[in-house]
């Protein structure tokens, strides 16, 4: 039976989604972030299972009228701790995190009881009347309202993760090649719309006619979501884990050690003394934590007095100092070298990230700055 274009479409999601699945859980990184992103993923492609087999009458048949498959309630809560595993030190895994998955298990297990239910019976009106005699129409609209309240929530706290952990690498390290997991806030932004379009979908088929006349907006949903399983997946193969062990996690953020003003002010007049006597910033992959080492003083104390006293992160502090010292060579007519050569010279490690910072501090190119000051 050959597929339409749509179906097609979706089978290049699933197809990216089964090629991710094994690298990630066999690969030569064997994380348990990579085991709940790979389960993540895998909800997408069920759900893709689901939505090929109603389209091609598969799902009008007895085979595949019931087949238990509720596993859309499961992809909040694995998205979300793919984010814990990934970005906090010393994650592990705890009884109690079932708890996130109970109405997934309560789904499927009900799935499961339909299933079970009309096994042998020969045809599908007499699977129905079954199936409805278990309240199978009420407790599925009661599952497309839960999935709902499940992607909301979940992309709420994952989103606060994410906020949480991109202010620790910036309080950090001055690396600008850190990964920072931006690949997963647009993964967070592409899920937002995914959420308000699914809303809207159900909107549409329970207070209107319109899908009496077409489906065109339930399929344009599911090309959506097959293009975000596919970046996804694809993503996942790119991605480099972040070394935790160079940011600062504190096992209880509630807890902040704070020193004096007098303290804050003579530590910050110390941290200036090795920023412009010693150039600490023309190291590459400079971390607070190295710094607080110099320095004599936990690295928890060094972010809070760069934040109170600079009103700066520790990478914005270190990459100021950086684009100075960029200023004053591309400013220099003795200085032949290239812009890049410049910007690896004064600790920049990658040319993107130099421009993007470059570009956010003095609002034009470096190009265009030496034409305007040179």
């Amino acid at each position: 039976m050959p597929f339409s274009f749509f179906e097609v479409l979706l089978m290049i999601g699933i197809t990216q989604g089964l090629v991710a699945i094994p690298i990630l859980i066999f690969g030569k990184e064997r994380q348990l972030s990579n085991l709940f992103l790979a389960l993540a993923i895998l909800s997408f492609c069920l759900l893709f299972f689901k939505i090929i087999t109603n389209y091609t009458g598969l799902a009008g048949t007895v085979s595949f009228r019931y087949i238990p498959n509720a596993f859309e309630l499961s992809t909040g809560p694995l998205i979300y701790f793919y984010l814990r595993a990934l970005t906090e030190k010393g994650f592990k895994w705890e009884p109690k995190y079932i708890l996130h998955f109970l109405p997934f298990f309560l789904a499927q297990g009900f799935a499961f009881l339909i299933y079970a239910s009309v096994q042998g019976i020969p045809t599908v009106a007499e699977q129905d009347q079954v199936a409805h005699s278990l309240f199978y129409v009420p407790i599925k609209e009661f599952e497309d309202w839960s999935i709902v309240v499940s992607i909301s929530t979940y992309l709420i706290l994952g989103y606060k993760k994410f906020v949480v952990f991109r202010t620790l690498v910036r309080n950090s390290t001055s690396d600008t090649a850190y990964p920072t997991l931006n690949w997963l806030r647009v993964i967070l932004v592409l899920c937002i719309v995914l959420l308000i379009f699914l809303v809207t979908n159900m909107s549409i088929s329970r207070l209107t006619t319109l899908e009496q006349d077409t489906s065109i907006h339930w399929r344009i949903y599911f090309v959506y979501v097959a293009a975000v399983t596919y970046y996804m997946s694809f993503m996942s193969f790119r991605q480099r884990t972040p070394d935790l062990s160079q940011i600062n996690l504190p096992e209880n953020p509630e807890i902040k050690s704070r020193a004096s003003s007098d303290e804050d002010r003579g530590l910050a007049k110390r941290l200036i003394e090795l920023l412009e006597k010693e150039k600490i910033y023309l190291e590459p992959t400079l971390n607070a934590r190295q710094v607080a080492e110099r320095l004599e003083v936990s690295q928890t104390n060094l972010s809070q007095v760069i934040n109170s006293q600079f009103k700066k992160s520790f990478r914005e502090l270190i990459n100021d100092y950086r684009i100075e010292d960029v200023k004053s060579k591309l400013l220099d007519p003795d200085n032949k070298a290239s812009i890049l050569s410049i910007a690896l010279e004064s600790g920049f490690n990658s040319e993107a990230s130099f421009y993007r910072v470059f570009k956010n501090k003095l609002g034009v190119s470096p190009k265009v700055y030496i034409e305007l000051h040179g």
